[in-house]
């Protein structure tokens, strides 16, 4: 029996993609950001999320409200390691068992009846990560082996987290936003390399596109085919987009000063809102290395990388709303990756239905310089 074709809201996005992929892995929040003593609330990919660490301090997920009247878990308490509901006192532990109505002895059977629905989640690399999906028909993979290598290596790699933002735009549009051509003239003033190229005029720069390992890339040019440096590879390893939503950009400062890697996951906070986590990473083996490297970060490349982001969400929020962007764009050949892309997610959301996962390659959460 043929199935239902899936609706499409605007060519390659299926209905309900608009709101996110999910069975994934997700960096919901910093480490810091979650407190030992005190429940966050937050939404991811729809869904009302309380989050919080249990006893032993490890993070806990589960969906914002009690089965009791609705209340929102996250404005409760925590109390030997479980979420309590201010309302009226129950209390829930991390798989979402309920472990305390107040009015009910212990032994009660009452408590089996209630629970609420929750999600793996883990602590890595300084991120609180929550496998966001139907873990029964999607079991989640180890989460090791679905993160950027330099998250799991510390000896030989150093990372700088960057404060996490929200855009006001669909996540569809902000990952559209990752091409990789548009730097060249988005950020041609916050990404400008000190070596000559400040003295070619705005008006007289060209874009060259070229063909790498690392798929298309633009070039910043003059009027004579000149290249200026902007800080760009053409040749590196890994994916430059990887399963549900992560980016990476490599940079090279100028010659002699270390390249490093800029990860970015834009996740759906709901069909018109990205919540954007971001970070740096460098090659690093001993303590020199990585005073070294915290202060580029801290003078040069967070400064600059905070221009590049305002700049990238101005553009995600210029563009309307997804309907709007993709019914009125015009595509050009430079645009090829775009719409691969487009098709990647578009397939990984319709394999779920038909009971597949895509998997992400490891070999595409390699350090690419």
């Amino acid at each position: 029996m043929r199935k239902p074709k899936v609706r499409e809201i605007v060519p390659d996005v299926p209905e309900g993609l608009e709101w996110g992929l999910r069975n994934y892995w997700y960096p919901i929040l910093q480490s810091e950001e979650l407190p030992a003593d005190a429940p966050v609330g937050m939404t991811v990919l729809g869904e009302d999320l309380a989050v919080w660490r249990d006893g032993a301090g490890s993070p806990r997920v589960v969906i914002d409200h009690c089965p009791h009247r609705n209340a929102k878990l996250s404005v409760g308490r925590i109390l030997n390691g479980d979420i309590q509901c201010r309302f009226h006192g129950l209390r829930f532990n991390g798989k979402g068992r309920c472990t305390l109505i107040p009015w009910q002895p212990d032994d009660a059977g009452l408590r089996d009846e209630l629970r609420v629905s929750s999600y793996p989640a883990e602590e890595l690399g300084g991120y609180i990560w929550a496998y966001l999906g139907d873990v029964e028909k999607f079991p989640p993979p180890p989460l090791a082996d679905e993160v950027p290598e330099e998250l799991l290596d510390e000896e030989n790699f150093v990372c700088f987290k960057v404060p996490t933002e929200t855009w006001n735009a669909n996540w569809l549009l902000t990952i559209d936003g990752q091409d990789a051509y548009h730097s060249v003239t988005l950020h041609a003033g916050s990404q400008k390399v000190p070596s000559g190229d400040g003295a070619v005029a705005m008006a007289d720069r060209r874009v060259k596109i070229v063909e790498t390992s690392y798929g298309i890339r633009a070039l910043s040019t003059d009027l004579a085919g000149n290249v200026l440096d902007q800080g760009h590879f053409t040749d590196v390893k890994g994916d430059r987009f990887v399963l549900p939503c992560l980016s990476t950009n490599p940079v090279r400062p100028r010659v002699g000063m270390d390249p490093y890697n800029v990860r970015v996951w834009q996740m759906p906070i709901d069909d018109k809102r990205t919540l954007v986590a971001r970070f740096l990473s460098f090659r690093a083996t001993g303590a020199e290395d990585r005073a070294r490297l915290r202060k580029f970060f801290d003078e040069i490349a967070l400064p600059r990388g905070s221009k590049v982001s305002a700049e990238d969400a101005l553009i995600a929020e210029a563009q309307g709303d997804l309907v709007a962007a993709r019914a009125n764009e015009y595509l050009f050949k430079a645009d090829l990756e775009t719409v691969k892309l487009r098709r990647l997610l578009k397939k990984a959301f319709l394999d779920q239905k038909d009971g597949k996962r895509l998997a992400i390659p490891k070999e595409a959460l390699a350090f690419p310089v």
